[in-house]
């Protein structure tokens, strides 16, 4: 099965595969051991040929079809693969740019839709837990310089290296470490927050005056509006109480708990009731679904409510 696996890949990423092909290589993809898939990679990624193009519409259809079976096979089983198992959904080795970057790069893309949280490793060991409808893109090829690009939220415990900084990039806010670990938010429109827990970061960018160095237990608020950046100290289990599977709200008003609980659970809440929209909450969640939080909260707010599947409307 080895071999025919390689000769699979070896096609399927010189050329495409028909779909009589593709869907046995995809079979063959979901019980490959992990080790096995590592290797198969690495050893083409080294003999591989220069680009060649591909079909846009075969590009398409390859990716939309890998990218199910990737997200089935859970990614913390990954562990230190996970970042090459993403190229089969976004670079594919640089033989195939998705994202019409430089032969020299290969940017790799993990997307966790809302509903999921997911954790990586980076090929320089830093650790990253990523929330729902969260997007982390990066270089697999850069041994320059650790950088990599953020929307959503994520927590990262990143490998020390005094000669390398590190860098996360929300736009043209850097954050930039040397090894510690924090967490970043760029759900709210306009606004960015970072939390320490340990070590020391550096802000710069966003039409900041200076730099600004954050030390443990600090938080960093920026508004891409007034370009203004607040320091206040940071309520640790509230930051990153996410990473534990907590959900929880700290004196938010109504409308932006409703989108945190999209993102949640993967759901649309429709609001229906505006008066409480403003209302604040505050309390937390763990392990419940989201009748339990739903019902909850109309006991709280005296708001009726009906779920169809995926659909929330509240009333």
């Amino acid at each position: 099965m080895a071999t025919h696996f390689k000769d699979l890949y070896r096609r399927y990423m010189e050329k495409g595969l028909p779909s009589s092909d593709l869907r046995e290589f995809k079979k063959e993809l979901e019980h490959i051991p992990d080790e096995e898939l590592w290797n198969t990679m690495i050893n083409m990624e080294k003999d591989s040929a220069p680009e060649i193009g591909m079909p846009p519409m075969m590009k398409k259809q390859i990716r939309k079809e890998l990218h199910q079976i990737i997200w089935r096979r859970r990614w913390y089983q990954f562990a230190k693969y996970a970042a090459v198992i993403a190229l089969l959904v976004t670079s594919s080795f640089g033989i195939y740019s998705l994202f019409d970057t430089p032969s020299s790069q290969q940017m790799i893309t993990a997307n966790v839709k809302p509903g999921s949280k997911s954790e990586i490793i980076l090929p320089d060991g830093t650790k990253v837990q990523l929330n729902g409808a969260t997007t982390i893109r990066y270089d697999i090829n850069d041994t320059e310089q650790r950088l990599v690009h953020l929307s959503g939220e994520a927590f990262f415990d990143v490998a020390k290296n005094p000669d390398c900084p590190f860098r996360v990039m929300v736009n043209d806010f850097q954050i930039e470490v040397l090894g510690t670990s924090f967490n970043v938010n760029t759900y709210k429109k306009d606004v960015i927050e970072t939390s320490l827990l340990t070590g020391k970061i550096k802000i710069s960018g966003g039409s900041l005056p200076h730099e600004y160095t954050l030390t443990p237990g600090e938080k960093a608020t920026y508004s891409s509006v007034d370009k203004v950046l607040k320091i206040t100290k940071a309520d640790v289990h509230v930051e990153t109480g996410w990473c534990n599977d907590y959900l929880i709200f700290d004196s938010e008003p109504l409308i932006d708990v409703i989108e945190q609980i999209e993102r949640w659970y993967g759901v649309e809440i429709e609001l229906k009731y505006p008066q409480i929209a403003q209302d604040l909450l505050s309390g937390s969640f763990r392990h419940e679904n989201i009748q339990n939080v739903i019902h909850s909260l109309s006991l709280q707010y005296k708001f009726k409510y009906e779920i169809h599947k995926d659909k929330i409307i509240i009333y």
